[in-house]
């Protein structure tokens, strides 16, 4: 894998040592970039071919992302750095579509990268999918955090709260989702902010389970005290 990825770098490193050399005062950020391009590379970004893989497309643009918060590039580089990442029928996508966003001279930065991305590799019928399964998530089986988890990872598909009632409005989706026990024993609280709430039942959750574990353990040995012992022949 070291290897593997060394190549990858060298790889990388020699596409944007090119395309660096052809602008002008080219030797004054190019070994700036080239040093941020291998800073990037050794993150092991992963790899997007493309076709039909709506989360697939989701995880990759937010890995890349991950990787562009601790990294100091700007919206140009970031897009060189992350289309370097797709292959095979994403890249031919991209290659294909890239002269057009540049006519007229237009800047191809990340926001143009990514609303082109997400409209080709995530449409507007997965969202509203997306959209749907998060107004109807309930949580069912899962344990708190995992409800808290898959409830967070659909509230990015609902655009329709706004910065003013977004805390609240998370709660009261969250609380008529959980199972109707937890809600009964945490509604005496009137907890309003939903970090809290998501605590709260986690601990009242594992509270209850430790609590059954402990009544069980206490049946099963009294069971085994109350077996009549075999009579003597």
């Amino acid at each position: 894998m070291a290897g593997r990825n060394d190549v990858a770098i060298a790889a990388a490193l020699e596409v944007v040592a090119q395309a660096v050399g052809k602008q002008p005062n080219a030797n004054v950020g190019a070994n700036v970039e080239v040093k941020m391009l291998e800073t990037f590379m050794r993150n092991h970004p992963p790899t997007f071919k493309g076709r039909y893989d709506p989360d697939g497309a989701q995880r990759w643009l937010k890995e890349i992302e991950r990787i562009f918060r601790v990294m100091q590039c700007n919206e140009v580089q970031r897009v060189r750095f992350g289309t370097h990442m797709l292959a095979e029928e994403a890249d031919d996508w991209w290659v294909s579509i890239l002269p057009t966003l540049e006519q007229g001279g237009g800047v191809v930065n990340w926001v143009v990268f990514r609303r082109e991305f997400l409209e080709r590799y995530f449409p507007e019928d997965v969202r509203g999918k997306k959209e749907i399964e998060f107004l109807e998530l309930k949580q069912g089986n899962m344990s708190v955090t995992e409800y808290a988890a898959k409830f967070v990872e659909l509230l990015k598909f609902y655009p329709h709260y706004t910065p003013e009632t977004a805390e609240f409005s998370k709660f009261i989706k969250f609380e008529n989702g959980l199972r109707a026990d937890i809600k009964r024993a945490i509604g005496y609280q009137k907890i309003k902010k939903f970090s809290k709430m998501v605590s709260s039942c986690r601990i009242y959750e594992e509270d209850t389970k430790a609590h059954y574990k402990v009544v069980n353990e206490r049946k099963g040995k009294g069971q085994q005290c109350n077996t009549p012992f075999p009579k003597m022949t």
